[in-house]
Order: structure tokens, then sequence, then C-alpha cells
């Protein structure tokens, strides 16, 4: 039999100083008690570590062997691998159970995509197309402010119910997780990160209490924001972003 050549493990995690597409990896890596340096970069240091990046965005997960691996998916379906060779958290991508974490990530992957341009309306609506007839600013004008309002509004109204829908199917008969099992998976790494966004309070036009009419919902994210790893993660961050 041919040896099996052991992972290189991950060492650093590259992403700017807020939570987006990296949270599902730190979550994971926290919970598999892999160690790694949190390595966040301001937006005044992005221009010059652009171009050392596999495809100019981040995140980007540096492993022991100098192997730089890119997108965020693959970095987690990674840090899964490691997690479960080591035998550290063998069920964040259990073995024979991969397609059904696969499955989940993918349709947490369609709601971000189908929320993307009413995010982006907001912070850069010219990369929509949104521009103003007479030449004048459209960035910042009522205009503007009513497009996203509408866009955004619709979305919460039409498409997070349908997701949530989805989501809280799996919670029947007593399910915990988004995965059949009894422990969390990278799935759930995906998706509690786009629930604590949506009900941050800190998007324009989205209720903070926009998961108050899911009850299943709301019990899982109580759920895995109780989970020790986790619990310590978020006592860490805020105590650093207060500091």
């Amino acid at each position: 039999t041919m040896a099996t050549t052991a992972r290189a493990a991950p060492q650093r995690l590259q992403y700017f100083n807020i939570e987006g597409p990296a949270e599902k990896a730190r979550l994971a890596m926290r919970i598999a008690k892999i160690p790694f340096t949190d390595d966040r970069v301001s937006f005044d240091q992005w221009p010059s570590i652009k171009p050392t990046t596999p495809y100019g965005q981040l995140p980007v997960l540096h492993l022991a062997d100098g192997t730089e691996l890119a997108q965020s998916d693959a970095i987690l379906r990674y840090i899964g691998r490691c997690a479960r060779d080591e035998g550290a958290a063998p069920h964040l991508y259990p073995k024979g159970g991969e397609t059904a974490v696969d499955e989940a990530i993918a349709l947490v992957d369609d709601m971000l995509t189908s929320w993307r341009s009413c995010l982006y309306i907001g912070m850069n609506p010219s990369a929509l197309g949104h521009e103003c007839d007479d030449g004048s600013e459209f960035k910042g004008s009522a205009k503007h402010n009513e497009i996203t309002k509408r866009l955004r509004e619709t979305w919460i109204r039409d498409e997070f119910p349908k997701y949530c829908g989805f989501f809280a199917k799996r919670f029947e008969n007593g399910q915990q997780w988004l995965c059949p099992g009894d422990a969390p998976t990278l799935a759930d790494c995906a998706l509690v990160p786009a629930l604590r966004r949506f009900s941050s309070g800190g998007i324009d036009y989205v209720d903070a209490a926009c998961l108050d009419a899911y009850p299943e919902i709301k019990a899982y994210y109580e759920r895995f924001h109780a989970i020790p790893e986790v619990k310590e993660w978020y006592a860490e961050r805020a105590a650093a972003a207060s500091s």
C-alpha cells in the first residue's frame, strides 16, 4: 500500500479585518483546534499585497510547506480534511458524508450569490451599471439610496424566506445541524457567518431582527454560538475590537 502523505498544516490565513468569506475558515480552524495566524490586512496595505496573491483576491491560506491556497470554499474543505486526517474534528467533513456537506455549502453560496448585487448596489453602484444621466454623482444620491432600499427590502421579503425555509427544513425531526450527525460540519461554519451578517444591524435596510420569524434558525444560530470554541472566538474578537 502506498503511504499517504500528510497534508501540510494550515499556518496563516490572510484576509481583511472583517468576517466576510474568511470567517467560515477561521471558525473551522478554531473548532478543530488548528493553530493559525489570523493575518488581517488593512485596506491601506491591500494594493501592495494584491499582486502577490494567486488571483488578486483574499482570502489566502498559507500552508506550512509554503503552498498558498486561494478560493474560500477550497480553503474550507482543505481545513475539513486536515481536521479529519489528524483526528482533531472528524465531524467537520465526515468520511462518507462529504456530499451532504458539499450540497449544503453550495446552498449557502447560492443564497450569498443571490444577495450579492443587493449588497454591492450600495457600495459600488457604477459596477452594476448605475450612473446619473446628467453626469452628477449617483453614489449617495437620493436615487441611489432609493434603489438600494428597494433591492434589499425586496430580497429580504422574497428571497431570504425561501432560503430560510430550505435551511429550517433540515432542523425538522430533531436534527441539530445542517447535515445529519450530532456535530457541526463545514456547512454550519459557512452558514452562520452569513446569518451573523444579515442580523448584525450593520446593513442598511436589513432589519437586525430578520431571523426572529424563523425560530428553528434562531435556535440553531444560538446553538452554534454556544460551541465552546466558537464562544471563545467571538469573546476574543469582541475584546480585540474594544481594545
